[in-house]
This record gives C-alpha cells, structure tokens and sequence, in this order.
C-alpha cells in the first residue's frame, strides 16, 4: 500500500473516531451537573491526541480556572463548554498527528541519510 493511501486512510479513520466521540458524548449528555459524558469525550480524546493532548488539556483547565476566577461562579457542563473542549483536543491531536509527526519523521530520515 503506497504511503499517500496509508497517511490518507489513518487521517480519515482518526477524524471519524474524534468525530464519533464528540457526537456520541453530546447524544447522552443529559444536561445534569453530574454528567459523566464530558468526562468520558476527555478520556477518550486524550488517548486519540496523546501526548499532545496534555498540553490542550492544560490549556482547556486555565481557561475554565480563570473563567471561574472572573466571574465568580462554577463552569457547570453544557454542550457548548464540551464542544470547546472537543475542538481544543481535536487540534492538538491533528496538529501533532498530521503536522508535526510527519514533519519531524522527514527531518529523520533526512538526518539518517546524511550520516550514511
């Protein structure tokens, strides 16, 4: 199977994963406090985006510390809080992916070359 073919297919199976979860986790979000379906969109998402994840998630908790902070009142669980979550990690996961692994596995095989 040519490269092209692979990258292509391993992109397209890893979206649609990211997708599925995202639509899975708001389909049984039920809009409660205690929701566990943001909890259970983070897990997952932090296994198809890791390592690059831990840095979205970083990220994600400063902007939900502060927004707390400011305001003066607890971020509840919404849809919209999940969606936010979900484009954040689905970023860092497709940025390190289908950017960056790539680009440093090129920068590799050049540098093997030169040393042959």
């Amino acid at each position: 199977m040519p490269q092209r073919v692979r990258t292509i297919a391993f992109r397209s199976v890893w979206v649609i994963l990211s997708v599925a979860v995202l639509l899975y986790c708001e389909y049984v979000f039920d809009g409660k406090p205690n929701s566990d379906s943001e909890d259970v969109l983070i897990i997952l998402m932090l296994i198809l985006s890791f390592p690059a994840a831990f840095v979205a998630g970083a990220i994600s908790v400063g902007v939900a510390f502060s927004f707390e902070r400011l305001l003066h009142a607890p971020l509840h669980t919404s849809r919209l809080e999940m969606l936010f979550t979900w484009g954040l990690l689905f970023a860092a996961g497709y940025l390190q992916w289908f950017r960056l692994v790539p680009y440093a596995w090129s920068k590799w095989k050049i540098f093997l070359a030169r040393s042959n």
